[in-house]
């Protein structure tokens, strides 16, 4: 059964006194949470605040108080140290659109020296990446660029992973794999992966910790 946010590890990932607000509207105020290892389901509906969590986590946003810190890295006073732990995948489109998926691979595991070769293999066969990776992204369907990001994601390495609506515009054999995928992940208490997703885990929910912004921002 999937359990409520109430963790027995030591916290990998630590959020305090978290305010943020757009020009029109407020989201966070003074919002604090431990993430530890292995999967959180982050659920709530549209408006409640999913996305604008993971992006202030990956640092795409600043937020107005509060701080952030990445095992002991705090995202203010060691942005470079702190991005390297986190890896982040969007609901948009894939960045470096010109590039092609095996030069997008490359490029990210410069970034990335933990990432899993291996592991990236695995993930372009299981989402069928197979006959595109030579195609420039900017070529791809939305879907399949969405693979490739999923791809570099699973593969990475990176002690925090964060995944906004992953199961968007994926097929069903997609789907699977990475429903599979996550609930590998869950069991992994070394690494923390936030998934925001208004769509069923499979096989993860029953390892998942639930993380409801509506209940906690209420």
């Amino acid at each position: 059964m999937m359990e409520d946010v109430q963790h027995t590890q030591a916290p990998l990932l630590h959020v305090a006194g978290l305010s943020f607000s757009y020009p029109q509207r407020h989201v966070f105020t003074h919002w604090s949470h431990d993430f530890s290892g292995g999967l959180t389901w982050i659920r709530g509906s549209n408006g409640s605040g999913k996305s604008t969590l993971l992006k202030l986590l990956a640092g795409a946003l600043a937020p107005l108080t509060g701080s952030i810190a990445a095992q002991g890295i705090d995202i203010r006073s060691q942005p470079l140290a702190y991005r390297r732990q986190v890896f982040w995948c969007g609901p948009g489109p894939v960045v470096f659109d010109h590039l092609t998926p095996t030069e997008y691979f490359g490029f990210m595991a410069s970034l990335y020296a933990q990432q899993d070769g291996h592991a990236l293999a695995r993930h372009v066969a299981g989402f069928e990446l197979g006959p595109f990776v030579h195609l420039p992204l900017a070529t791809l369907s939305t879907g399949t660029q969405r693979k490739v990001w999923l791809a570099m994601a699973l593969s990475a390495g990176t002690a925090f992973t964060l995944l906004d609506e992953p199961l968007n515009a994926l097929d069903a054999r997609s789907s699977a794999h990475l429903r599979a995928s996550l609930a590998q992940a869950a069991q992994d208490p070394g690494r923390a992966w936030l998934v925001a997703s208004h769509e069923d885990l499979g096989a993860a929910t029953a390892q998942a910790r639930l993380l409801d912004l509506e209940l906690i921002r209420k």
